[in-house]
């Protein structure tokens, strides 16, 4: 049975509209990932160690915003773990030169916005409230964040508990037995 190109569109509940967007949204995880790959292959900056590529003021964007997408709290926040140094390394030897400009464009307009300047309050309402040439930048930036938290060594042994040689195999045990942990101790 010889369909025309809509009767196809229709029959599959595709149309290319739609398949030109998924594609350009796979490309573009695709590129993120690369770029995650890379940085969580790296040796790590110790915390506090300053900025390598980004300027002072970038670095200050970074920090600040870092600190409030994953504060200290009873557990260690962002900057307990270096996770703007993480960023900076990733944006040094890992962003293609696309990435970097992106992420330039969106440091540009937190700078002339006045992020730095801004009180907490007035910083978070930027970061939730971004306009569209700034989304992906905080989306970007949110991520790296988060990437850079939970590989952070003093993340993953004190706050996921992670052992990277678990014992035997218990499957469905539930949580509360196994006092919160990630993945087992070996016996």
């Amino acid at each position: 049975m010889n369909l025309s190109p809509r009767e196809q569109e229709n029959e599959s509940g595709i149309n290319r509209r739609e398949a030109i967007k998924r594609a350009a949204l796979m490309l573009g995880a695709a590129v993120s990932a690369s770029t995650f790959a890379g940085c969580m292959g790296a040796d790590r900056p110790a915390a506090g160690s300053g900025s390598i590529s980004l300027s002072n003021t970038q670095a200050g964007i970074v920090k600040a915003a870092a600190d409030l997408i994953l504060p200290k709290t009873d557990t260690p926040g962002a900057l307990d773990v270096g996770v703007p140094e993480f960023i900076d390394l990733c944006y040094g030897k890992y962003m293609s030169a696309e990435e970097k400009q992106d992420f330039d464009k969106g440091l540009a307009a937190f700078e002339k916005a006045g992020f730095l300047k801004a009180d907490a309050s007035a910083q978070i309402q930027l970061l939730k409230n971004v306009d569209k040439k700034s989304r992906k930048f905080v989306r970007h930036l949110r991520e790296l964040t988060i990437v850079g938290y939970f590989t952070a060594e003093e993340v993953a042994k004190n706050v996921l508990r992670f052992d990277p040689v678990p014992g035997k195999y218990v499957g469905c045990v539930p949580i509360s037995e196994t006092g919160n942990v990630l993945m087992s101790e070996p016996r």
